[in-house]
């Protein structure tokens, strides 16, 4: 049985345009150009940085790595989540076709507005094309796979190596999706009817839960080991499954 737990003062995260789980922490940014670390345990947080104007924002790793940040004017960072220390990568605006991407290993994994899907080392080697012909809303690394979210709802599982894909799960089952991440081997999807689907990636088993209801819910991350939710409202929820 799915239920919500407040974990901050409503409205506080109202400003949030995207974000992540890192670790034991949230990381977002927010409008006017701060992105925050918060203790996903506390609640405490800290200003990482300002003056920005994100789009995109990644988590190389689960437990610890780095962030990227892509811009709107399309240009990429690597942000140290401790210090928050920005750097950039690459040259201006080269990541300004950019649709959805993830991050592993030191790689980007995207798709471009053309609908094709890359896989580009962060240390200035070259971009592999893994396919194409995608229309994508939303974009998840996990285990050697990239699983690709398209805006018909369809779910699809590419191999991070070959890009040999297959379609997982039903063709646009994923079409009232509002939002989703992986968390813990698990894809979970906020549906428009306020219910929560869980994908194992495993096997690709579904299961619907219900309880709480979740169509308020705007974002989704996974951090500490915990599943948390952003709503219209602007509140943190933590969503126990």
């Amino acid at each position: 049985m799915v239920s919500k737990i407040q974990e901050s003062d409503v409205g506080v995260w109202k400003n949030t345009v995207t974000g992540v789980g890192l670790g034991r922490k949230l990381f977002t940014y927010e409008e006017g150009g701060s992105l925050y670390s918060t203790s996903a345990k506390y609640g405490t947080f800290k200003q990482l940085g300002e003056g920005y104007n994100t789009r995109l924002l990644l988590a190389d790793g689960t437990d610890e790595g780095l962030l990227y940040a892509i811009e709107e004017s399309g240009t990429l960072y690597q942000i140290d989540p401790t210090s928050g220390e920005w750097e950039q990568i690459g040259e201006d605006g080269a990541w300004g076709d950019v649709v959805a991407a993830d991050a592993a290993d030191g790689t980007v994994y995207y798709v471009d507005d053309e609908g094709s899907l890359f896989a580009m080392p962060v240390d200035g080697g070259d971009a592999t094309e893994l396919g194409e012909g995608y229309d994508t809303a939303a974009l998840f690394f996990w285990q050697g796979y990239v699983y690709v979210l398209e805006n018909d709802g369809s779910l699809y599982k590419v191999d991070a190596e070959s890009g040999e894909w297959e379609l997982f799960g039903a063709e646009g089952a994923y079409d009232d999706t509002l939002a989703a991440t992986i968390h813990q081997g698990v894809f979970y999807a906020v549906e428009e009817d306020g219910s929560l689907g869980a994908t194992t990636l495993e096997d690709g088993s579904y299961e619907e839960l219900t309880g709480a209801d979740l169509s308020d819910i705007r974002h989704l991350f996974s951090a500490s080991g915990n599943l948390f939710g952003i709503d219209n409202a602007g509140t943190l929820q933590r969503i126990a499954l």
